[in-house]
């Protein structure tokens, strides 16, 4: 009874004066209501259905609930349920599609590529290639060579490591700072000086690049995906026929599309004998190419 004669009140008011207000003795719209807080937890509307189930409400700090039950509005428009848009524009650079967050947001933003761009300007070795349970790190180092980290890796050294369960020394890794695809391309080229150990049928030497992942905070990596190329043999550094250099520069490559699925993960690579010719002594090392200025380069793009 008190709400009917409340709006009866409150339509009698309005037709008179033109205008209603609520806390508030000059309203400046044809409803004016003003709330008691700015509160996020306190409501200035509710609207509830006929067994008293909330499916509206707005908070006294904006904030707007639809069909989310008594729960609070954690954010400018918070709906459970499927919401249908008609007639959106269509958005091209630099605007992202419509997306959510995290936190379950709706929004619609400008987007910027996120990379790490590293290249390298000095050689790194000297590494055998004879035994397959070997592995050689590819050191990635805090230092000039980084001409770009939008993407926000970090970098550190765990003195002592496993890979696939092999002990290895000094081994220089990426942090990866939050979940999401990335998109690794590396290049680089190897040599070995002088004669090989071992000469097999091959002439050439079956060379892995191994990208392994460890989780945060520890220091036992695995495999996640290997690349295989070759270290050409009898060729000088200009690629012309020799007996006793594998000296050419080789071309060494790898491209994966990682998926991190928790924070902080790391990631490190690694050079792997995997058969062929051998050197049993520390005569290979990456190469700079006839007319490079660079040793090799990693790009790493957000997806």
């Amino acid at each position: 009874m008190k709400t009917k004669i409340l709006i009866c009140f409150i339509l009698v008011y309005g037709k008179a004066f033109g205008q209603v207000g609520i806390n508030t003795d000059s309203p400046s719209a044809l409803l004016d209501v003003i709330s008691k807080t700015s509160s996020p937890t306190t409501k200035a509307l509710e609207i509830n259905n006929s067994t008293d189930l909330e499916m509206m409400k707005l908070h006294d700090n904006g904030n707007v609930g639809i069909n989310i039950g008594t729960s609070n509005a954690t954010d400018l428009l918070h709906v459970k349920a499927d919401v249908k848009h008609e007639d959106l524009p269509v958005l091209s650079a630099p605007y992202s599609l419509f997306a959510v967050d995290g936190a379950g947001a709706a929004k619609a933003q400008f987007t910027s590529t996120k990379y790490f761009y590293f290249k390298r300007s000095t050689s790194f070795g000297d590494f055998t290639l004879s035994n397959t349970n070997s592995y050689t790190n590819i050191p990635f180092e805090n230092n000039s060579d980084i001409k770009g980290n939008t993407v926000g890796f970090s970098f550190g050294t765990d003195t002592s490591a496993t890979v696939n369960g092999q002990s290895v020394n000094n081994v220089s890794y990426l942090t990866v700072p939050e979940p999401g695809v990335y998109l690794f391309e590396m290049y680089q080229t190897a040599f070995c000086s002088g004669l090989p150990t071992t000469v097999g049928d091959t002439g050439q030497i079956a060379l892995n690049t191994l990208f392994a992942t460890a989780a945060s905070g520890s220091s036992t990596y695995s495999t996640n995906t290997i690349f295989r190329d070759y270290v050409i043999a009898r060729r000088n550094a200009s690629g012309g026929i020799t007996s006793s250099s594998y000296a050419y520069a080789n071309p060494q490559k790898m491209v994966v599309a990682y998926q991190s699925t928790s924070v902080n993960e790391k990631v490190a690579l690694f050079i792997n004998y995997a058969g062929g010719d051998s050197y049993n002594t520390e005569s290979c090392r990456m190469n700079l190419p006839a007319g490079s200025d660079n040793y090799g380069y990693l790009i790493v793009t957000k997806l």
